[in-house]
């Protein structure tokens, strides 16, 4: 039962880890450190995700004896703090969107166009 329930756990992982990769790499990126962040953030999380999903769908979960409960536990706490570290950061980079690109510079090029304002929303959410 153990290993079924973390299998839907880990695909649902590995569904909106792709959905925030896919969000965040479709904008353009004009604060690099933050949104570097939250691609490692993500890129990260699903990459252990695959591993994790691969040791219970092939069983090397029977021959290592580890605390599953506790690894588990472990690994959703962690990449809990991790993710809502890149959605502060992600909100903050969205939040900045009316702020004009070149500070002296006369046209009024903003940071995030609006479709890139609204893909932004989607990732942090």
């Amino acid at each position: 039962m153990l290993a079924l329930n973390s299998s839907c756990v880990f695909f649902s992982l590995q569904l909106f880890g792709t959905i925030v990769w896919i969000l965040v790499a479709s904008t353009r990126i004009p604060l690099p450190l933050l949104q570097g962040w939250v691609m490692f953030v993500a890129v990260t999380a699903w990459f252990l995700s695959i591993v994790f999903l691969c040791v219970f769908l092939f069983g090397y979960a029977n021959r290592i004896a580890v605390n599953w409960n506790q690894t588990d536990f472990l690994f959703h706490g962690a990449t809990f703090v991790f993710y809502f570290g890149a959605f502060l950061l992600q909100a903050a980079t969205t939040s900045l969107h009316h702020l004009p690109r070149k500070f002296n510079s006369t046209t009024h090029e903003k940071i995030l166009a609006d479709h890139e304002y609204n893909i932004s929303i989607a990732a942090s959410v």
